[in-house]
């Protein structure tokens, strides 16, 4: 049963889930609104990489922010949202009986290598090393059917992120053996105590062969919107693009104009929220020490953490079970490839949700001592 089914359970029982939450949740504000209305005015112009305004956008703040110097034009293509433009991705370089290696814990990449015909190779990260990439586990995980190597950067659940030298480790690992390295940088602008996100674009002299994916909705606040790109060498960009406009033709233009404006536009809107989430972590990470339970690898970057829950039941269940009577809604573990005594939190909720979560967890590790009130 899904995360949602069983917390959807637990409310019907008279239990208050607690509003949860990754992304912030923000108001659009005024400069982002009046773009809203006046492209509702505006003729659509079906473009099938997306509107050149929003390509260029993209394209100058990878220059700013990271030095890179992308062809709007030839590189980059505006999807529905980052799973859209993972899943059209996948189902183009990938043929029936390709591996994809994929470091773990990760994200729900699963069924988008399987709808894509290929076999997900999955390498284990451990715990005690901070879920740190184990390099060597994945050069090993080559096999002659492998085809490509799927990062999430940062990584989403464990809050992950790999510095430069691992990143251009795991770049060399594909060079080596010739495999496309697709990344999910959907988290990029989440990183906290000084720690620096590093694009594996930046690596392209090593190895042209990659490909990112990206989120519009984390940062830019733009969820309700599903805007992400893709960005690509040119035979793969034209390729998606192909294969695309036979099963979405384009993006609308509305949501777009949202994100012209929300790149181009003031950012205080977004970055006073961004500025709460260390803290955040850190009043989590604090809580869930206090509460009993092991205290977690503190996540470098995003907006969750993988917590160890086996003091509260002996299987997946029972812990699931004495979470939710606490009103606290998780992801199993065992969901995200991760060890089954584990769960996904998240941590971007407002400051009274956050102290109703850690005052759940106390409560839970005193049922499960015995003494439940």
């Amino acid at each position: 049963m899904r995360t949602r089914d069983r917390a959807a359970r637990s409310a019907r029982d008279g239990v208050r889930v607690l509003p949860l939450v990754g992304a912030p949740i923000l108001p659009m504000p005024e400069h982002v609104r009046q773009a809203v209305a006046r492209a509702m005015d505006q003729p659509d112009p079906r473009d099938s990489r997306g509107i050149p305004d929003l390509r260029a956008a993209i394209a100058a703040e990878l220059e700013s922010e990271h030095g890179l110097r992308i062809d709007p034009e030839r590189r980059l293509l505006i999807t529905h949202g980052a799973m859209h433009g993972l899943s059209l991705v996948l189902r183009t370089v990938l043929a029936p009986g390709d591996e994809v290696i994929v470091p773990t814990p990760t994200f729900f990449f699963d069924g988008a290598i399987r709808e894509a015909g290929a076999t997900p190779a999955y390498v284990p990260s451990r715990e005690c090393d901070g879920w740190a990439l184990d390099l060597a586990g994945l050069e090993a995980a080559v096999t002659p059917r492998s085809r490509a190597l799927l990062l999430c950067n940062p990584n989403n659940p464990t809050g992950y992120l790999p510095d430069a030298a691992t990143l251009a480790a795991v770049v060399d690992i594909a060079a080596r053996h010739g495999l496309l390295v697709i990344s999910d940088d959907s988290w990029q602008h989440f990183t906290f105590d000084g720690s620096r996100y590093h694009p594996v674009e930046a690596l392209a002299d090593r190895w042209p062969h990659m490909v990112t994916v990206t989120s519009l909705s984390k940062y830019y606040a733009l969820g309700s919107w599903r805007v992400g790109y893709v960005l690509a060498p040119p035979p793969i960009v034209d390729a998606l693009e192909r294969r695309f406009q036979w099963e979405a033709a384009w993006c609308g233009v509305v949501p777009q104009r949202a994100a012209v404006a929300a790149l181009t536009g003031p950012r205080d809107w977004l970055d006073q929220a961004l500025s709460m989430y260390q803290a955040k972590r850190d009043f989590v990470c604090d809580g869930i020490a206090a509460s009993g339970l092991t205290e977690p690898a503190r996540p470098a970057a995003g907006a969750f953490l993988l917590v160890d829950c086996s003091r509260l039941g002996d299987t997946p269940d029972d812990i699931d079970r004495v979470l939710l009577r606490n009103g606290i809604a998780t992801v199993r573990g065992a969901d995200m490839h991760a060890p089954e005594t584990h769960v996904r939190l998240t941590f971007g909720s407002d400051e009274e949700t956050l102290g109703e979560l850690v005052r759940g967890l106390e409560r839970a590790c005193r049922e499960s001592a015995g003494g439940r009130p």
